[in-house]
C-alpha cells in the first residue's frame, strides 16, 4: 500500500460512543484554523476579562496621573507667579529707590545752585573791596527740567568743566509695567552724587579761603594801623568781627545756614575795606623813590648855628628840578614860599593828617587843587633855609611833626595787602 503524499494527507478523528463509532477526516490546514481561532479566542476572552475586572483599577490610576500632572502644572504656575510677583516688587522698590535718589540729587543741586547765588554776592563784595584772591567763583549750577537729561558741571577753585550725565526718570502710575532703570543708570547717579559732593566741597574751601584771607589781611593791616597810632572805628568792633566761620560739610542741604556764614564773610570784608580805605588815605609812600636820605627825623646838629636843634622832618638829597611827588592824595593847603622852609607845599589827607614839602625850586599846584598819590607837585631845589638841592618832607599829624619813617616802613608792609590779589 502506498503512502499518501504530504499534501494530501488528511488526519481522521473518530468519536466512540459505546457501540456507536463515527469517524471524521480533517485536513491539515482546518485543523490550523481551528487551533489559531480557539488560540485567538482564549486571548480575546481572557483579555476581555482582564479588562472588566481591572478597569476600574486603570481608570484610577490614570485620573490620578492626570491629577499629579495637574497638580504639578498648578504649583509651577503658582511659582511662576510668585517670581513674577517678587520680581515686579523688587523692580518697584528698585524704581522708587531710583526715582528717589534722582529726586534727592536733583534737590541737592538747586541747593547748590542757591549756595551758587550767595558766592556770587559774596564774590562781588570781595571785588568791591579790592580783594582778588586767586581762587575764582565757582561755575554756576542749574539744573534743567527733571524729565530730561541733565548735565552737572563740577566746579573747581580754578574752574575746569567736568560734565556728568544723569539720566531723569519720570515718576510712572503704571509700576507694574515699569522698567527696571538699567545698572549704567545707577552708576551715572552715583558719579552726579560724587560730583556733588565734590562742588559742595569746593564752595564751602572757597568760602573758608576767602574767610582766611581777610582775616590775615585784616590782622595785619589792623596791626600796622595800631603801630601808627590809627584804630579805625568798625560797625561791630569786637573780636568776634574777625576770624573765619565753621561751614560744616552736610550744610550744603541748608541754603540759609550756608547764607549765614557768608554773611559773616562778607561782614569780614567790610571791616577789610574799611581798614583797606583807612590805610589808603595815609601818606604811606616815600616822596622821590630813590633819592638818599641825607639827614633824618630827630635831634641833630643845625647847619647854620652849629648847635643841637630838633629836626621836624627827613631830607632827601637830590638834583635841582628832580620831581617831588604826593605821598598821598589829598587837597593843598600851601603853596607859598614860607619862613625857614623856602618854597612849599603842604597837603591836608584828612583825619588830622597833613605833609609838606619844602626848599622847592618850583611849585606846580595852587592852594586849594585836589592832588592824588603820586602827583608831581614841585621841583626839588634850595630856597630857604637850606644849604643845597634837596627836599624837605615832614609829616604831622594834629599840628605835631612825626618821624616820616615810620609811615614809611608801614607803607612797604601795607602796599603789599591794599593791592588786588
Amino acid at each position: 500500500m502506498k503512502a499518501r503524499p504530504a499534501g494530501k494527507r488528511r488526519y481522521r478523528i473518530l468519536i466512540a460512543r459505546g457501540q456507536d463509532v463515527r469517524e471524521f477526516h480533517v485536513k491539515p490546514w482546518a485543523a490550523a484554523a481551528t487551533a489559531i481561532t480557539g488560540i485567538l479566542f482564549g486571548v480575546f476572552y481572557f483579555a476581555a476579562t482582564g479588562y472588566l475586572v481591572f478597569r476600574d483599577d486603570l481608570l484610577a490610576a490614570s485620573f490620578a496621573r492626570q491629577a499629579r500632572i495637574q497638580q504639578a502644572y498648578e504649583d509651577r504656575i503658582a511659582m511662576l507667579r510668585s517670581d513674577i510677583d517678587r520680581l515686579t516688587s523688587r523692580q518697584l522698590l528698585n524704581q522708587e529707590a531710583f526715582e528717589g535718589r534722582l529726586a534727592e540729587l536733583l534737590g541737592r543741586q538747586q541747593a547748590l545752585d542757591a549756595r551758587q547765588d550767595i558766592i556770587a554776592s559774596l564774590s562781588q563784595t570781595v571785588r568791591g573791596a579790592g580783594l582778588v584772591p586767586e581762587t575764582a567763583p565757582l561755575p554756576r549750577l542749574r539744573p534743567a527740567d527733571p524729565n530730561e537729561a541733565d548735565t552737572i558741571t563740577t566746579g573747581s577753585i580754578e574752574p575746569a568743566e567736568t560734565p556728568v550725565r544723569v539720566a531723569s526718570a519720570a515718576l510712572r502710575t503704571d509700576t507694574s509695567t515699569a522698567p527696571l532703570p538699567p545698572s549704567d543708570e545707577f552708576e551715572r547717579i552715583v558719579e552726579a552724587e560724587s560730583s556733588i559732593d565734590a562742588l559742595a566741597r569746593e564752595q564751602v574751601d572757597y568760602v573758608t579761603e576767602i574767610a582766611q584771607e581777610v582775616t590775615a589781611r585784616s590782622s595785619r593791616i589792623a596791626a600796622v594801623l595800631g603801630k601808627l597810632g590809627h584804630k579805625p572805628k568798625l560797625d561791630d568792633d569786637n573780636e568776634s568781627a574777625i576770624g573765619g566761620p565753621y561751614v560744616p560739610l552736610d550744610e550744603y542741604s541748608d541754603p540759609e545756614a550756608f547764607r549765614a556764614n557768608v554773611d559773616v564773610v562778607a561782614t569780614q570784608v567790610e571791616h577789610l575795606a574799611t581798614l583797606q580805605k583807612v590805610a589808603s588815605r595815609l601818606p604811606l609812600a616815600k616822596p622821590m623813590a630813590s633819592a638818599p636820605i641825607t639827614s633824618r627825623f630827630g635831634a641833630r646838629m643845625d647847619p647854620f648855628v652849629h648847635r643841637m636843634a630838633m629836626h621836624s622832618g627827613i631830607d632827601f638829597k637830590a638834583p635841582t628840578g628832580s620831581p617831588a611827588r604826593a605821598t598821598a592824595a589829598g587837597r593843598v593847603t600851601i603853596a607859598a614860599y614860607t619862613k625857614g622852609y623856602g618854597n612849599m607845599i603842604e597837603i591836608d589827607h584828612g583825619g588830622g593828617i597833613r605833609t609838606r614839602y619844602a626848599h622847592l625850586s618850583r611849585l606846580l599846584v595852587k592852594k586849594g587843587a585836589y592832588v592824588e598819590k603820586g602827583a608831581i607837585v614841585g621841583r626839588t631845589g634850595s630856597t630857604g633855609r637850606s644849604t643845597g638841592p634837596h627836599l624837605h618832607y615832614e609829616i604831622r599829624v594834629n599840628s605835631k611833626a612825626i618821624d616820616p619813617m615810620a609811615y614809611i616802613k608801614a607803607g612797604a608792609e601795607l602796599t603789599p595787602l591794599l593791592s588786588p590779589g
